[in-house]
């Protein structure tokens, strides 16, 4: 039986989403010594670039709020 059968079905579509997009490298991990660890490198990479688009998205979105709250203080000042 597969490993990947007995994982949490909570986590489940997670994992096979990431072993997904990790064999879109297969071409370079391929070429490494030790494959299995080459593989993790490259989810751990995913993993990674997800994280930092995430972070530019939620600080843009944090300094759009900010804009808007500081121009609704503004306008209530004034009146």
């Amino acid at each position: 039986m597969s490993w990947r059968k007995e994982v949490d079905p909570i986590i489940k579509k997670y994992l096979e989403r990431e072993i997904i997009e990790a064999s879109k490298q297969e071409k370079a991990y391929k070429k490494a010594k030790d494959k299995s660890t080459a593989q993790l490198w490259c989810s751990i990479a995913n993993l990674s670039k997800q994280i930092f688009d995430i972070n530019l998205k939620l600080m843009y979105l944090e300094k759009t709020l900010q804009h808007l709250a500081k121009n609704n203080i503004d306008k209530k000042l004034k009146k």
